[in-house]
């Protein structure tokens, strides 16, 4: 039986529509459109144009409905966007993943770092609840089967999930907000490192921060690093943590 919606937005309704076991509304006419057509035309507006030209009207248009009958199959503008995410996230391809953890988990930022390149509107989407939908789901089981003989506890597995992940998010967001503002700044993401460290050089000559000069004067690095090489050091820094986590389940 469908969840009945108590004010606000109901989870369980929510999980329902992103499964596709929510009957349809009593609204609209019924058989021209479904949940999929109305994901998959408002999907195809975002990677055009951006989150923001997303709207019930603008879907609407393009399938050559009324903007009523889309409410007979989606409820809320907030309901599309998780669709949306759901849609767009797609389901991992594991075929050439490693069967260690640490190459498993590698492989599962890299790809989802992949995806949200490709449609980086999806970083705009305000995130509401834990995933729930099919494709969020099987990213997370992809992930998790990587650790599964491992010594880690389900409670270590899940924080190793959201840490990586949030990793992913927050290396993805940086890199495509240095890039959009490359125009305004004259920076590429790759000469970030040498410029940053020459102006924190200058305010750390002033004295009133001794730990930041002397690690900046400390800094060798003299070839340029672009985003991919930015995010496999992060990668690799996580997951020498989850090894030495991993000892220290072993030892006790």
């Amino acid at each position: 039986m469908a969840a009945e919606r108590r004010g606000g937005r109901d989870p369980e309704y929510l999980m329902e529509l992103l499964w596709r076991t929510q009957s349809p509304g009593s609204r609209g006419p019924r058989g021209a459109l479904s949940v999929d057509r109305v994901v998959t035309a408002a999907v195809e507006i975002a990677d055009a144009e951006g989150l923001g030209a997303v709207s019930m009207r603008r879907v609407a248009e393009r399938l050559g409905v009324t903007t009523m009958s889309l409410y007979t199959y989606v409820p809320s503008k907030d309901d599309l966007l998780d669709l949306m995410f759901d849609a767009a996230s797609g389901r991992p391809d594991t075929s050439d993943w490693p069967d260690d953890w640490r190459g498993g988990l590698t492989a599962y930022a890299r790809d989802t770092r992949r995806v949200l390149l490709a449609s980086p509107w999806m970083l705009d989407v305000p995130i509401g609840a834990p995933p729930m939908g099919p494709n969020n789901l099987a990213w997370m089981e992809a992930a998790l089967a990587t650790m599964a003989d491992t010594p880690l506890t389900a409670d270590d597995m899940m924080g190793v999930l959201t840490i990586l992940s949030g990793h992913v998010l927050t290396e993805v967001r940086q890199q495509l907000t240095m890039s959009r503002a490359t125009p305004r700044t004259g920076v590429d993401y790759a000469d970030w490192d040498e410029v940053y460290r020459r102006l924190l050089g200058r305010a750390a000559a002033s004295g009133r921060y001794p730990t930041l000069a002397r690690v900046v004067a400390a800094i060798t690095q003299d070839d340029k690093r672009g985003p991919e090489e930015d995010f496999v050091y992060a990668v690799d820094f996580i997951l020498d943590g989850v090894d030495a986590l991993m000892r220290t389940r072993r030892a006790a």
